[in-house]
């Protein structure tokens, strides 16, 4: 999996690609939100356009990293969800916990309303 960072006003765009599905996977997805989060950014929007696969264990993680920013008064949401992943993302009732949004711009014009 590799992440790219990019900022738009307050928030911080965490492009995420290839698949989360393994220990080091997990490591890099942790890692990428822990640093947003200790440099003080709340608003965090996880671009998984480029994501194809995702298992219930990187899922566990997405949770975590959902309950670690709303912790810190921040908010996440995602964007640009695979039909696959959206279908498995409403199976598992995700998205009631977690926003996500087909386009990246709907997203961040949410954080803003």
């Amino acid at each position: 999996m590799e992440v790219s960072y990019r900022e738009t006003g307050d928030i911080t765009i965490i492009a995420l690609s290839g698949s989360i599905k393994t220990n080091d996977d997990y490591d890099v997805f942790k890692r990428a939100i822990d640093d947003v989060v200790h440099r003080g950014k709340r608003n965090v929007l996880l671009n998984f356009k480029e994501v194809n696969f995702i298992n219930s264990s990187g899922l566990g993680r997405l949770i975590l990293a959902g309950k670690h920013i709303t912790d810190d008064n921040g908010s996440l949401k995602i964007a640009e969800l695979s039909d696959d992943l959206r279908e498995l993302f409403t199976f598992t009732r995700l998205d009631t916990k977690i926003p996500i949004f087909d386009k990246e711009d709907q997203a961040i014009a949410s954080f803003r309303n």
